[in-house]
């Protein structure tokens, strides 16, 4: 077993710093230049808004991380095959990137809180639905319809922060807000795994619901309605099919959001094959694997606290490419030193981190870059974004799953050949984007 104790604390170190009284939000717009009906609540108010956004938007993942160091258990218990398996990852990815495509549009036409509050009760069916499933083909279907309900937290909470910090905070505060949510998402897949040595692969699923249960009432009694319309936004979203047209036309809004989902994916390669790999391939209990997997997930959550200093200081094509050419650095090393024939799980841990922290650091930039290109629509321009996000993840998941061969390769060439087009979009459409 890999030495975790140092980087788990420092992991701890980052949260303590984040708890204390001293935590200062982005800050908001002045009242000359407001653009949300919240602009102008108190500070205290608008921590605790935050926060739920926070809860909101990291549900998706949390989901999804707390269920899959429980995926070749599943496999084991029901005897299916990783492929067959891999459709819990696929159904709610799947869902979760057409949800926003519905939720999206949805907020902009009927508010912020509506859409929030109908997707976190179907986030409960679906949750409760999967617990007490008996076959796998039940928990698949709880599973899309859980993935769908959670993605109006990943769409709206977005566009959340886009109509209280405007366009020229937006990129701070979505900072902010993905090293939060990345504290939740890293915790995932340990308690997931504790959860399956104590108990069973039901006891991921009862957590889900207690937190959608949780999400629902939050939303009902904090959540203040953040979307205000002008004439321009009532004509712009008049026609659903407009908008999206409109924004596939827009070559700086595609460069944005190819080069996130291309990213975005290469995490899924981790996500969908690892387990499998540290688990079954080096025999790694699913409690091990859960910690293991936390430390690299940590990559993102540090990645993203860097994202919030050096977007002002560097700006966000500087940003942008050193993300991407740290990722691509991380694969091509795993690569090389799998092909030498020395890669230990430590260093596979190790440089996977790396690989995470790049994204961390790329997706602050791309999704407050989305934002930005279609400010009346933002949860529909959210809502595509997630969408092509969402299905390019799940097309990577059953790769995985039908790919995996014991070994590292699959996981590690699929990671290089993303990194790989993400930065070739991102230096042909940047000139539209920045």
């Amino acid at each position: 077993m890999p030495n975790i104790g140092r980087p788990f604390a420092n992991i701890l170190a980052v949260f303590r710093s984040n708890a204390n009284h001293q935590f200062t939000m982005p800050p908001m717009l002045t009242d000359a230049d407001r653009r949300t009906s919240v602009s102008s609540q108190s500070r205290s108010v608008s921590v605790l808004v935050f926060a739920v956004l926070v809860l909101c938007s990291s549900f998706g993942e949390v989901a999804t991380g707390l269920i899959v160091p429980a995926m070749p258990a599943l496999g084991e218990i029901y005897n299916k095959t990783p492929g067959t398996i891999q459709l819990t990852i696929v159904s709610f990815a799947v869902s979760f990137g057409v949800g926003q495509l519905f939720f999206g549009p949805l907020s902009d036409r009927k508010g912020r809180r509506a859409a929030l509050i109908l997707g976190a009760s179907l986030t409960l069916v679906g949750s409760a639905t999967a617990a007490m499933a008996d076959d796998v083909s039940l928990i698949i279907i709880g599973r899309a319809v859980q993935g769908f309900g959670a993605a109006s937290g990943n769409v709206v909470a977005r566009a959340i922060v886009r109509d209280i910090y405007g366009a020229d905070g937006s990129a701070k505060a979505m900072a902010t807000l993905f090293a939060l949510m990345s504290g939740a998402i890293l915790a995932a897949p340990m308690v997931g795994g504790v959860l399956l040595d104590l108990s069973s692969w039901r006891a991921a699923f009862v957590l889900t619901s207690v937190a959608a249960l949780v999400w629902l009432v939050l939303i009902v009694l904090v959540m203040p309605e953040t979307r205000t319309t002008t004439k321009g936004q009532e004509t712009e979203t008049e026609t659903i099919q407009s908008i999206y047209f409109g924004l596939f036309r827009h070559r700086g809004f595609l460069a944005f959001m190819i080069t996130q989902a291309l990213g975005y994916a290469g995490l899924y390669c981790f996500i969908a094959g690892a387990p499998y790999l540290f688990i079954e391939g080096l025999g790694f209990t699913s409690t091990n694997y859960g910690v293991i997997a936390a430390i690299v997930m940590s990559g993102f959550l540090i990645g993203s606290i860097a994202a919030r200093y050096a977007i002002p200081k560097w700006g966000m094509n500087w940003v942008i490419v050193t993300s991407l050419a740290i990722m691509l650095g991380a694969s091509m090393i795993l690569i090389g030193l799998g092909l030498l024939g020395w890669l230990p799980a430590l260093i596979i841990a190790a440089l996977e981190y790396v690989f995470w922290f790049g994204v961390g650091l790329l997706i602050p930039n791309t999704a407050a870059g989305v934002m930005m290109s279609h400010p009346n629509v933002a949860g529909a321009a959210a809502a595509f974004l997630g969408f092509t996000q969402m299905c390019t993840a799940a097309a990577i998941s059953l790769l995985q799953g039908l790919i995996y061969d014991g070994t590292v390769f699959p996981m590690l060439t699929t990671q290089l050949a993303l990194g790989a087009v993400a930065w070739a979009v991102w230096h042909c459409l940047k000139k539209y984007a920045v």
